[in-house]
C-alpha cells in the first residue's frame, strides 16, 4: 500500500512540476478559485496576491512532504490548519472542496500530460491533506 502511495505520489509531484513552469499557472489556479464560489474572492479582496501565491506554492509543497512522511511538511499542514481554523481565519470546511476542484481544474488547463489515472491521484492526495487540516476547524 505504501508502495503504492509513493508511487501515485511521485506522479502527482511530476504533474505540479509541469505546471510549475507554466508562468501563468497560479494566475489561473486563483482565477478558477476565486470564482467557484461567491464568498470566496471577498475573501482574498485585501489580500497580497504576490504573496498568496508563494504561501500557496509553500503550502502544496508542505502537503507533498507530509504524505511523504516527512515531519516538516506535517507541521507545516497542521500549521495551516491552525490559521484556517474557526478560532483563527474560520474558513468554512466546506469551501476546501471548491479549492480541490479549482486546484484540479488548473492542473487539467496546465499540465498536457494529465491523465485521468493522474487527476485520481491528484484528487486522492489534495483530500488527505485538506482532511488533516479541516481536523483543526474546531480544535
Amino acid at each position: 500500500l505504501l508502495r503504492g502511495v509513493v508511487m501515485s505520489l511521485a506522479e502527482v509531484k511530476e504533474s505540479y512540476s509541469r505546471c510549475c513552469v507554466n508562468p501563468k499557472f497560479f494566475d489561473v489556479f486563483y482565477a478558477n478559485f476565486l470564482a467557484s464560489h461567491p464568498t470566496i474572492a471577498p475573501m482574498f479582496a485585501k489580500t497580497d496576491m504576490a504573496k498568496q501565491k508563494s504561501l500557496l506554492r509553500q503550502g502544496v509543497s508542505m502537503m507533498f512532504m507530509h504524505l511523504g512522511g516527512n515531519g516538516v511538511g506535517t507541521t507545516g499542514i497542521d500549521r495551516i490548519g491552525e490559521s484556517h481554523s474557526k478560532k483563527m481565519m474560520n474558513i468554512d470546511p466546506n469551501l476546501y472542496d471548491y479549492w480541490i476542484n479549482s486546484l484540479v481544474k488548473s492542473v487539467k488547463e496546465c499540465d498536457e500530460k494529465l491523465t485521468p489515472a493522474i487527476e485520481a491521484e491528484w484528487r486522492k492526495t489534495l483530500r488527505a491533506s485538506v482532511d488533516r487540516i479541516v481536523s483543526f476547524y474546531s480544535k
